[in-house]
């Protein structure tokens, strides 16, 4: 008997049925890696698979302590990833320990995401912010599976080491390193968890030829850092800097004196002073102080120049061209500063008066200058305009610098967050990190910090940029252009042309007028140490 047309199209539908991966049981499917195999299991949240708390290093323990991070031993069993490992050691606070297990030394982990369909993706490798004192790969906003179902990207979050235990630099550490190198042992877990990605990634569905590194605050600051660290060359393609001024950053002499004084306070000096600093538990190294760039006059923790693993000053080394030289995105937001003053309550009130001498009480004798800068009139309350000036020298204007150094030597893509339609738009503004749920579509996660800005309202109206916002980043990463269909146009910068991307709804592209180009001139000139340093050595504070 003849068998009919619709009859041949349903035997070979059925039979590439057969052919084709099992997709249902992909999340399932064993991995192999390096160190041994693992499995995942299928999000509750989008339709992506998901594999946590897999060790790219040993954990640095003992001996390993104050050490570059090495890579993990491997092991015989297949490791069930389905929950989130341990936190780094780290002051708690609302970001630190997100869904992690809890916090122990043992903590260079992280976790993946891709699609939840066969193929091979672009890599996308996030670093947590938090001042290099806190935070976490597995917080909640980073949960990475709605950004890898929807825009066909792979997902990766990290931990590094935090505080005095991943950037304590002395020189009795610099002479133990073969390499030179002292301080930065967060980096070096960074640079690792890059290599162990490159690796394995491939089982995981992503492409290990195509890994573009992100991150905000202090995880913008490490892209900065990896971007002109001759260990991580080659290791990633594309990078986005999100908040992340290049120049926060210490001297290696100044980072010798806070690692010092840390291990005195320690009781630790010496000839053994190593030795003892190695044998405390980790507790001992956790500091009550909250980093807050605004009150500080600077990170209490960061990387520091020590030759090898950071050469020099990142935007010293870009405008020479000893850099990495992928395709940049980066950027700031319109108000940064104004989140570290929400538990400061009269701000809003405050007088022109009062707003003047706070500003001269931080910058000293560059407050004349910075005053003349800007007019009280341009802004809804006086203290608005000391945020303005505050957010142009530590952050605006870093991102401006970057542009101009990196103009011409490699496409550069410039924006500045403006959205601030949450439940306060006027206590908050386009605040710090605000732009971060917009990029992982959490705005909606359950969290405590999440229903205190964004009610349903919030959501609504932020849900279309989070998609556009999504998809430029999905697109940067699959291409290295953030352009494509239905979004606006977004130029690369040229110092000619000045363009710069305005994050918001609607998004709109500015160019970068003549006021703020003298702001962003005059910060460039004068280091934001150098405007704080009378208010850090008087031990004084703004308000």
């Amino acid at each position: 008997m003849k068998k009919s047309p619709m009859y041949s199209i349903i035997f070979v539908i059925i039979c590439s049925l057969f052919s084709m991966p099992s997709i249902a049981g992909l999340c399932e499917d064993e991995v192999q890696t390096s160190e041994g195999r693992v499995v995942g299991l299928a999000s509750d949240a989008a339709a992506a698979c998901a594999w946590k708390g897999i060790n790219y290093a040993a954990a640095p323990v003992g001996e390993l302590r104050f050490r570059p991070a090495q890579a993990p031993e491997p092991r015989d069993e297949t490791y069930q990833a389905y929950d989130y490992g341990m936190a780094c050691p780290q002051v708690e606070g609302i970001t630190s320990g997100g869904h992690a297990k809890g916090f122990s030394e043992d903590c260079l982990n992280l976790n993946i995401w891709r699609p939840e369909k066969s193929g091979q993706f672009p890599v996308m490798f996030w670093i947590h912010g938090g001042g290099f004192m806190q935070g976490t790969g597995s917080y909640q906003m980073y949960d990475g599976s709605r950004l890898a179902a929807e825009r066909d990207v792979v997902v990766v979050t990290i931990n590094y080491r935090l505080g005095h235990l991943g950037w304590l630099a002395l020189p009795e550490l610099k002479a133990e390193d073969p390499n030179g190198g002292v301080g930065n042992y967060g980096l070096t877990d960074q640079t690792r968890a890059l290599e162990w990605v490159r690796q394995n990634i491939g089982g995981f569905g992503g492409d290990p030829d195509n890994v573009t590194v992100f991150g905000q605050s202090a995880g913008g600051i490490s892209i900065c850092a990896l971007l002109v660290s001759p260990p991580a060359k080659g290791l990633f393609d594309k990078a986005i800097v999100m908040s992340g001024p290049c120049d926060m950053m210490l001297s290696e002499e100044e980072a010798y004196k806070r690692g010092q004084k840390a291990a005195a306070e320690m009781g630790c000096e010496g000839e053994d002073l190593i030795e003892c600093l190695r044998s405390r538990p980790f507790e001992e190294f956790l500091s009550s102080e909250a980093p807050n760039l605004l009150m500080e006059g600077g990170p209490i923790y960061s990387p520091n120049l020590d030759g090898y693993y950071i050469p020099d000053w990142p935007l010293k080394l870009m405008a020479e061209g000893k850099y990495s030289k992928v395709p940049v995105m980066e950027g700031s937001t319109k108000e940064e500063l104004k989140i570290y003053t929400i538990t400061k309550f009269g701000l809003g009130t405050l007088s022109e008066k009062r707003v003047t001498k706070m500003t001269r009480d931080l910058a000293g004798p560059y407050s004349d200058k910075i005053l003349s800068l800007y007019d009280y009139d341009d802004y809804r309350r006086p203290f608005d305009l000391f945020i303005g000036f505050a957010t142009d020298a530590v952050f605006t204007s870093r991102a401006y610098m970057m542009a101009e150094a990196m103009g011409g030597q490699s496409d550069l893509y410039l924006y500045r967050f403006d959205w601030n339609e949450t439940r306060m738009p006027h206590k908050l503004g386009a605040f710090h990190a605000l732009d971060v749920p917009l990029v992982f579509k959490a705005l909606d996660m359950d969290m405590p910090l999440a229903k205190v800005i964004a009610g349903r309202g919030a959501v609504r109206r932020g849900t279309p940029l989070s998609e556009q916002m999504m998809s430029y980043y999905a697109n940067f990463a699959r291409t290295g252009n953030p352009n494509g269909e239905d979004l606006p146009e977004w130029p690369a910068y040229d110092r000619a042309a000045k363009p710069r991307l305005h994050l918001d709804t609607p998004i709109h592209l500015e160019k970068i007028g003549p006021e703020e180009l003298e702001r962003y001139d005059y910060f460039a000139e004068n280091a934001l140490y150098d405007i704080t340093k009378g208010m850090r050595e008087a031990n004084k504070k703004p308000f």
